[in-house]
Formats: structure tokens, C-alpha cells, sequence
């Protein structure tokens, strides 16, 4: 663990160094764009079987699934005339476009043109140009991801055993909240402890801030940290009661605790926490982002909740420490929605963790410099 340490650069706008016309040009920019990533398209639950249309980074695009059953994720409009494929169809494992019922493969290439035989396709092949680009997509705890900023992905998604949706130990809770807010507010937002009392009514007697460098520790995380895609940190809250709505009800039911300890497995795009009241580890939660257009994102949370006990002790933990904590995030969200996107700059020691996270996150916007960079010198 190391003992956080800010240079000159993290603590403009502090005490120490007040702002003003040294605060470095452009210190801002990665509140309003986006780190190369894995992002959120959609539910799986929501792509069936017709097409469904999406936009993502301000791309409209459409969703569809092969014959196989995998998600696939490309431009909307057709390369022919530009129809919408939202509203076509799925027919022998491709796309169809509803205008000329030209059909897209899951690699975006056209394979038919209807009037198109063998024989003409030899005279007269499918235009080179028809071709719908496509993301790169998986599957996974629930959601259709896809991933951005380069051609292809440069961390995997996160390891969350407890997330998988086939994982029987755990109960699962998602839920999204739109917000107009930039994607580094919503990703940066678990490392800000201050916010616990003011906004949730945590009641705070201490915290401690920790940052981590050694993934060792949490076997899950090792793919993200060999790939520089690990952002390690923890808070450690000591409280003198259950809190929030029903903390009344906690405190009725004889549940205390002193301690709550939140670890943070962070990547580019998103943040897996770990919640443990007095040392016992009660639930994660898997934050992730869809960036749709500019002033316009939506926040996901999957909660995995240990299963324990009988189905009583089973639905007062799922209340507790699912339903209460999308209550949570809701009021996090209505701040967030009157927030300027680069607002601010009078830090405190206490924003460490968010600095640090900032200066993680900037790194892995330069990578989306870097990558168009190189796809322009190959053009």
C-alpha cells in the first residue's frame, strides 16, 4: 500500500497552492473525454431477436444478434442508401436492410445482394465499399460491452466471479440511471469520500484513504494490472450505526457495525467495489457506463449479493444492501445532473484518491490519441 503523495500538479486549487493563472491550460480534459475502454452497449436481456437501435459515442448504431446468438454492434444506416437497419430484420445469420434488402454478416461485410447469383456475383461482384463498420463486442454479466478507442481492446473486461450470472452463491440486482453528466464524473465518484456524509448520511466518526500498487493480493484483478488497466484504492470508514432509510430497521433487527471498509478495483471505464461491514464481506458492485452523446450518459450498477442464511435473512439483505444502495446511487445522480462537466478546481487533501484516479484515467485517453494516431498513418 503506499502512502498517497501529491505533486505540484495534483493539488492546484488545494490550500497550499490556490488557483490561478498557474493552473495548467487544459487540466480538465479528460472530464469530457473518453478513456480507451470496454463500455456498456446495452442489457443482454434487452437485444432479442429483431434489431435494436442504439447510439453509442455519439454514433447511431444497431444492435442485432447472429445466428449463433452473438451480440453484435455496427453503424445504423446501410452503406447502400443509408436506410435505417434498426428497422430491418435477421434472416440466415445476417442483417437485413429493409429498403434493398441488402444483407451484413457479423463482420459488417455484405454477403448478398438480392438479384445477385452466383454467376452474376462473378460478372459483377458486391461493391468493395459495402460494408457496415463494426465494434468490437462481448457478452458478459449481463451486459453487451464494447470497446473503444482503438481497433482492437487493449485491457480485458474485469474479472468479478460473484458477478457472473450463472453464479448461484449470489443474489443480482441491476439498474441504470441516465444523467447528463461527463463519464469521468460517474467513474471517478466512488473514490470521493467526502460526499458520504453530506449525500448518503453516513455517519462518520473517521476515514482513511488508501491507494494500492500491488494486485497480489486480489488474484481477480491480475489481467487488468498486467495490462496497466488497474487503478487499486480503498476507504475505510468508521461509523457508529447502520445508516439511511432503513437504518432504523437495521438498528431493530440488532444489526450494528463500526467499521465499513469499500476496496476498489478501478479500470478506464468503469469501477468493481467491495463491501465489508466489521471485516465481513457483504456484496460487490460493478459500475460501468454507456456514454450515449455529449450531455447525455447512462450510469449501471450490478450488485452481487452473498447469499446467507434463510430466505428472511436473504430478502432483508437484498433490501439493505441492494435496494437501498440504487436509492443511493439516485441522489449521487440528481447532483450530478447540475453539475458543469470541468467545474471546479479547489481541491482538499481529502481528494486525493480522485486526483489520482483523474491522473489513471488521462493516461488511458492518451491512448485514444495515440491509437487515431496510428490508424491515420496506415490510411
Amino acid at each position: 500500500m503506499n502512502d498517497i503523495q501529491l505533486d505540484q500538479a495534483d493539488l492546484v486549487g488545494t490550500e497550499e497552492h490556490p488557483p490561478g493563472k498557474e493552473h495548467p491550460q487544459g487540466a480538465y480534459d479528460a472530464t469530457t473525454r473518453l478513456a480507451a475502454s470496454w463500455y456498456v452497449a446495452m442489457r443482454s436481456d434487452d437485444l432479442k431477436d429483431k434489431p435494436t437501435e442504439l447510439t453509442l459515442f455519439g454514433r447511431p448504431c444497431v444492435a442485432w444478434r447472429s445466428a449463433t446468438g452473438r451480440a453484435v454492434v455496427m453503424d445504423r444506416h446501410c452503406s447502400h442508401l443509408g436506410a435505417n437497419l434498426a428497422d430491418g430484420r435477421v434472416k440466415d445469420g445476417c442483417i437485413q436492410c429493409p429498403f434493398h434488402h441488402w444483407r451484413y454478416d457479423e463482420q459488417g461485410q455484405c454477403v448478398n445482394i438480392p438479384g445477385h447469383s452466383p454467376e452474376v456475383r462473378r460478372l459483377e461482384p458486391v461493391p468493395r465499399g459495402a460494408h457496415q463498420p463494426t465494434l468490437v463486442a462481448a457478452e458478459r454479466y449481463g451486459y453487451v460491452w464494447v470497446w473503444y478507442g482503438s481497433p482492437q481492446p487493449l485491457h480485458p473486461l474485469p474479472e468479478i466471479a460473484a458477478a457472473d450470472v450463472d453464479n448461484g452463491d449470489f443474489m443480482h440486482l441491476h439498474f441504470a440511471f441516465e444523467t447528463t453528466t461527463a463519464v469521468l464524473r460517474i467513474v471517478e465518484n466512488f473514490y470521493d469520500a467526502q460526499h458520504a456524509n453530506p449525500v448518503h448520511e453516513l455517519p462518520i466518526k473517521a476515514f482513511e484513504l488508501k491507494l494500492f500498487d500491488d494486485w497480489r493480493q486480489w488474484p481477480e484483478v491480475e489481467s487488468l494490472a498486467r495490462a496497466g488497466a488497474w487503478f487499486g484504492a480503498g476507504i475505510d470508514f468508521t461509523v457508529d450505526r447502520y445508516f439511511g432509510p432503513l437504518g432504523m430497521l437495521s438498528r431493530a433487527l440488532g444489526l450494528s457495525m463500526s467499521q465499513m471498509n469499500l476496496h476498489f478495483d478501478g479500470y478506464p471505464g468503469g469501477c468493481v467495489m467491495t463491501v465489508a461491514l466489521d471485516g465481513d464481506v457483504k456484496y460487490k458492485l460493478l459500475q460501468c457506463v454507456t456514454p450515449v452523446s455529449d450531455g447525455k450518459n447512462v450510469m449501471h450498477m450490478l450488485i452481487s449479493i452473498k447469499k446467507v442464511g434463510g430466505p428472511l435473512r436473504r430478502a432483508r439483505d437484498f433490501v439493505l444492501f441492494g435496494l437501498q444502495t440504487r436509492q443511493a446511487a439516485g441522489y449521487d445522480v440528481k447532483i450530478w445532473n447540475g453539475m458543469k462537466p470541468d467545474g471546479g478546481g479547489a481541491y482538499s487533501r481529502y481528494d486525493k484518491l480522485v486526483l489520482k484516479y483523474r491522473a489513471f484515467y488521462r493516461g488511458w485517453v492518451d491512448r485514444v490519441a495515440e491509437g487515431t494516431a496510428r490508424s491515420r498513418s496506415r490510411e
